[in-house]
């Protein structure tokens, strides 16, 4: 594959591949294999540290665990959007999943933190337990799933404002107006219940 792919291209893969369609199956794999690893990378490396966790999950282990999942239940996905917001909420399962089972087995060990840059106010981030952060987010969907959405692509994915009015198609004033209500919301929330 030659650079990376289109929203059209996946979109037809997604299509193609849902049909039966063994060489689009190859290629959308082959393509999500490689932008989840980045994004798995990328999130576990800005969320949840790498030694002061202790965190022995790996991102293509993630990546893997997150593949099982979603074909274990193979669902039609409309566009590149749709794959990758359910394939977020899919991997993020997985790791609140890892997050538990590692409590289990250390009878009540250390939580999982993460690290929550721009929703205190605080440059340098706060840090919060992870699942206690999971809740938040639950809170805030039932409350506005877009605005949840927003918090999820910005604070867990690392997308820039741009990309993240493009995956949602709104406008760029609207990610802004989103951003802002959430993380004030989140703050406020993650310090009522933290």
């Amino acid at each position: 594959m030659q650079g990376p792919a289109t929203d059209d291209q996946v979109t037809v893969w997604l299509q193609r591949s849902a049909a039966g369609d063994q060489e689009a199956l190859e290629r959308l794999a082959a393509w999500a294999s490689s932008t989840l690893e980045d994004l798995a990378a990328r999130r576990m490396r800005r969320h949840l540290g790498t030694s002061s966790s202790g965190l022995t999950l790996e991102p293509s282990a993630l990546v893997n665990e997150t593949f099982l999942k979603l074909l274990d239940r193979p669902l039609g996905f409309e566009n590149r959007r749709h794959f990758l917001a359910f394939a977020n909420k899919v991997m993020l399962r997985v790791l609140i999943d890892y997050q538990r089972s590692r409590r289990a087995a250390k009878r009540g060990g250390r939580a999982v933190r993460v690290t929550i840059s721009g929703i205190s106010g605080d440059p340098g981030g706060r840090d919060v337990d992870f699942l206690t952060l999971e809740q938040a987010l639950t809170r805030l969907e039932r409350l506005d799933p877009r605005k949840a959405e927003v918090v999820k692509l910005r604070t867990m994915w690392g997308f820039d404002m741009a990309a993240i009015a493009e995956l949602l198609s709104v406008s760029l004033p609207t990610v802004q107006r989103d951003w802002r209500f959430a993380k004030t919301w989140l703050a406020e929330e993650l310090e009522r219940t933290g």
